[in-house]
């Protein structure tokens, strides 16, 4: 049989529980729990081993692909994204789904931002930088689902035509 997730959670919230009944202050030190619980669940996390590793390892992508970095994307040995920053790597476009960030639509883009207004302040404060950069680009997109890569190619193309060609209309 099987060992569920949801079933190995409730085993841990109950160790936890104890531990927090057995000290005065009610501080559950995280090493304390991890000891128990792989005491007292050891066979449980013994047959729940796959799950465990894909859980964390989705929380590991999870975490690396909200750092605030952006892939490169390069015109000859400009940085199309260098002046931006605060901007997460990756956006998530679906369940289970991640996008780099430089290849997201600006449709993935206003759907990711849309579902962060409904967060906290300090949420929402945190990918302003990510909205202001969309925004910037929004300007050069030409269709709802074509990539911020894309617009900011356009954007750095229009921004570095050299003036003479600008005063002969080209």
């Amino acid at each position: 049989m099987t060992v569920k997730l949801t079933d190995l959670r409730d085993d841990i919230d109950a160790i936890v529980v104890d531990l927090r009944r057995e000290r005065n202050d009610g501080e559950v030190p995280i090493d304390d729990a991890i000891a128990r619980v792989r005491s007292n669940l050891g066979d449980k996390i013994s047959e729940a081993t796959d799950q465990l590793i894909d859980l964390t390892l989705r929380k590991l992508i999870h975490d690396v692909s909200g750092r605030k970095r952006l892939s490169l994307a390069l015109i000859g040995q400009t940085s199309l994204f260098g002046h931006y920053s605060g901007i997460p790597a990756m956006i998530t476009t679906g369940r289970g789904k991640k996008r780099d960030t430089t290849k997201a639509t600006f449709q993935e883009a206003d759907t990711w931002l849309s579902a962060r207004e409904k967060e906290d302040t300090d949420v929402r404060s945190k990918n302003e930088k990510f909205r202001q950069m969309v925004e910037e680009l929004r300007p050069y997109m030409q269709a709802p689902t074509e990539t911020l890569e894309d617009a900011a190619r356009r954007k750095f193309e229009m921004e570095n035509v050299p003036q003479r060609d600008l005063l002969r209309g080209r």
